[in-house]
């Protein structure tokens, strides 16, 4: 078994999908470390500073409004008291939900336990206010410094644990920032010689059967679209050869169907150039000075036919134009059903003449689309025309919108009708400019530009066209527009 190009290069670059696997998994899991500690910074060591720093000023406001209200006996003071109680009690259940080491957890409880304290010393007071009785003012001051004192201390540490956590955090942080660079770099060297090694490897290796090959297929390059003969290759640069060989073939095909194109476009310019001769030349008889009535049909004639050479002339250059992406487009927010129902109006008698049923089915409450709406009409005009010229007698076609896969942000037209339907195998190539289906088999005839035009403004919108069909028993085009 032959060791083949494949090979060579999956055993190369797999060593360096492993490298890259390796640093990605490995940098993954270092970031999902270093996100955990910044959002521990975040929401644990910065929050609680945030906390008791707040809980530091409503607790002394509260000891303050405590004095006033002793010294004044206001109660108004002693309300707010209560009222900034409230807030502390807040603080300290915010607290107890950011403490996140035993630590912090015991002194959390040891400065609630102590701000009970200090609230159980104040109700004290106050009874003893309110009942006339006497006790010792200096005593209770005591007692309250020593508390306030013992709540601020507290409070003091658990900010100091708390700024310490976050540096140790953000020390951290650094050293996995230090060491996912140093890892990088590592893997980015090994990775480029190990790139250069397994290139220099594998060029070699093909270089001269590639050599060879180019010097074959010269001749194509040069218009000769002969067969590239059998070489003695690896399986790969075989399968190249086979792929020339392939192109071979459709060049042949694209050279044949140019010319093809060429002697049907020149027969489409003589027939009406003919008519406009003919009929300038029976103009100039002088038979026809006086005859106003033949005079009129042959100036329509020859209006009709300079009509259907204009339009000829326009559809191959709307083509040019839209492959060399020069085509203009004045796209507008707009409601879709009156741009169809002009199209199908203007249809209508081709139907009405080959008694075959078009409808238009109703819309469900579609969202406006953003859409160039001459192009737009140019393509369902295409389709509508493609589908009565293929559908006999008596058949029916349909046109109908809704939202594409119940996505608000594209709406997708169907055109449906009872034709002759379209072989699988011309399926693939119905988009192609110059390829023309008749009655299910392919033909040279026509230009074949209408579906190829189609396809190039459904996509200049941002859209797709495709369609469903099946021998004898008709076809489906679909194409979807964006919503505005």
């Amino acid at each position: 078994m032959k060791f083949t190009i494949f090979k060579r290069i999956t055993l190369g670059y797999a060593t360096i999908l492993i490298l890259v696997l390796f640093f990605g998994l490995y940098v993954t899991m270092q970031l999902n470390r270093l996100n955990r500690i910044t959002k521990a910074v975040a929401s644990v060591d910065a929050a609680t500073i945030s906390i008791i720093e707040r809980l530091l000023d409503d607790f002394f406001t509260q000891v303050s409004f405590e004095r006033k209200y002793f010294i004044s006996n206001d109660q108004d003071f002693y309300k707010k008291f209560w009222e900034t109680e409230k807030y502390v009690s807040e603080h300290f259940s915010k607290m107890a939900t950011l403490t996140d080491t035993v630590k912090k957890t015991n002194l959390h409880a040891k400065t609630k336990e102590l701000y009970d304290q200090y609230l159980a010393l104040f109700r004290e007071g106050v009874t003893f206010e309110k009942e006339g009785k006497s006790h010792d003012r200096n005593k209770y001051y005591r007692e309250r410094d020593e508390i306030v004192e013992k709540i601020n201390n507290n409070l003091r540490g658990t900010i100091k644990i708390a700024r310490s956590d976050r540096d140790s955090k953000i020390l951290a942080s650094s050293h996995i920032t230090a060491r996912v660079l140093e890892i990088a770099t590592t893997t980015a060297v090994l990775i480029i010689i190990t790139g250069t090694l397994v290139s220099l490897f594998n060029t070699r290796s093909i270089n001269r059967p590639l050599l060879l090959l180019q010097e074959r297929t010269k001749e194509i390059a040069e218009g000769q679209f002969e067969r590239v003969p059998d070489i003695d290759s690896p399986p790969e640069i075989k399968e190249l050869a086979d792929h020339f060989n392939t192109m071979c073939e459709r060049l042949k095909e694209l050279d044949q169907m140019k010319l093809d194109f060429i002697s049907h476009v020149s027969h489409n310019l003589r027939t009406p150039l003919t008519a406009i001769r003919e009929a300038s030349s029976m103009l100039l008889e002088e038979g026809y000075v006086t005859e106003r009535e033949r005079r009129d049909e042959l100036l329509i004639i020859t209006k009709s036919e300079c009509e259907t050479l204009i339009d000829s002339v326009n559809r191959i250059l709307d083509l040019s134009r839209m492959e060399a992406k020069m085509m203009e487009y004045h796209f507008r927010n707009c409601d879709l059903f009156p741009e169809i129902q002009t199209t199908v109006l203007r249809l209508a008698p081709i139907a009405l003449r080959k008694k075959i049923d078009l409808e238009l089915k109703p819309f469900p409450e579609l969202p406006q689309v953003r859409i160039d709406q001459e192009r737009v009409g140019q393509v369902v005009q295409n389709l509508l025309g493609n589908a009565l010229k293929f559908t006999p007698q008596e058949g029916a076609v349909t046109l109908r919108a809704s939202l594409h896969d119940h996505s608000t942000e594209w709406v997708r037209v169907a055109v449906s009708d009872t034709g002759c339907g379209i072989s699988q195998e011309h399926l693939k190539r119905i988009f192609e400019k110059f390829q023309r289906i008749e009655n299910g088999k392919e033909t040279i005839r026509g230009t074949g530009l209408g579906l190829s035009i189609a396809k190039h403004i459904v996509t200049a919108h941002g859209g797709k066209i495709w369609v469903l069909s099946e021998p004898g028993k008709g076809s489906t085009f679909f194409f979807t527009l964006p919503t505005a």
